[in-house]
């Protein structure tokens, strides 16, 4: 993979990240804040194959000061979805409605008072991170996602369902995250169904999902026996669904159906 291929898609991702940002601080919506820790995600994920796959050393470092914008945003985007799960579940209790809104509103209102300083921040962070892109090549980048698959397929077969099942989609979606800035260098080395690994760490989300809005439910708050109860028996569903989608993990990650007509396709052109 080139330095340049490497460079454009961190300037894309990074641009993005900050209009979110810049978004969020101006009107409080509650989705850009979303995006924005989303596409922080995306880029420690983009740092992790290239620290990962090079010998260049402190890429991770070099974020920290974005990470901790990210997590400084937590409780906003938590009490904003504790919201979220108190109305999907029909959960009637002012006092505890009441707390979150006061969450968002003086957590947003903190946020934005520290903008300017986030900004620079993040530009800051930016100059560091362009100068220190390694060369990554691409049997590195092959390699790199054959043994985490392989990883992933080991833990799905002894986790359970535990935190590490929570660490397993952890490791799908940097993988994932990555597909578009490493599918040339797989080109011809290595299947990846994205497809299959997008959906089976979704269901693992929302088994994680149910077991925070368990736990939520759970409290001393809200004790709200029976939600606890319905919710318990929705995320066996879940349950099923995941270790059904885990069976033969290896094979249906690098397995990647050809689409109807494709194969007729390419033998009309194959003797031009």
């Amino acid at each position: 993979m080139k330095k340049k291929e490497e460079a454009k898609y961190l300037d894309r991702e990074w641009k993005e990240m900050a209009i979110h940002l810049e978004s969020f601080l101006k009107t409080g919506d509650q989705e850009e804040l979303h995006k924005f820790r989303v596409q922080i995600k995306k880029l420690r994920a983009m740092l992790i194959l290239f620290g990962d796959t090079s010998s260049q050393p402190g890429l991770l470092k070099g974020f920290k000061p974005v990470r901790k914008i990210f997590k400084y945003a937590g409780n906003i985007r938590d009490a904003h979805t504790n919201l979220q799960l108190s109305r999907v579940y029909e959960i009637k209790n002012e006092a505890f409605e009441a707390g979150q809104q006061k969450i968002i509103a003086e957590g947003t209102i903190e946020f934005q008072s520290n903008g300017k300083k986030f900004i620079k921040t993040i530009k800051d962070a930016y100059k560091q991170l362009k100068k220190q892109l390694p060369a990554v090549h691409n049997t590195s980048i092959t390699e790199y996602y054959k043994k985490q698959l392989q990883e992933i397929a080991t833990n799905l077969a002894v986790s359970g369902f535990t935190e590490d099942m929570h660490t397993n989609r952890k490791l799908i979606k940097i993988l994932v995250y990555n597909y578009k800035l490493a599918e040339n260098a797989l080109n011809g080395s290595l299947s990846f169904n994205k497809d299959y690994l997008d959906k089976l760490q979704e269901t693992i989300g929302k088994w994680h999902d149910n077991i925070v809005a368990a736990q939520l439910f759970s409290s001393p708050e809200l004790n709200d026996k029976p939600v606890v109860a319905k919710i318990n028996r929705k995320n066996a569903g879940i349950k099923r669904s995941i270790t059904s989608l885990a069976v033969d993990f290896m094979k249906k990650a690098t397995t990647v159906e050809v689409p109807p007509g494709k194969n007729q396709i390419k033998s009309a052109t194959d003797g031009r």
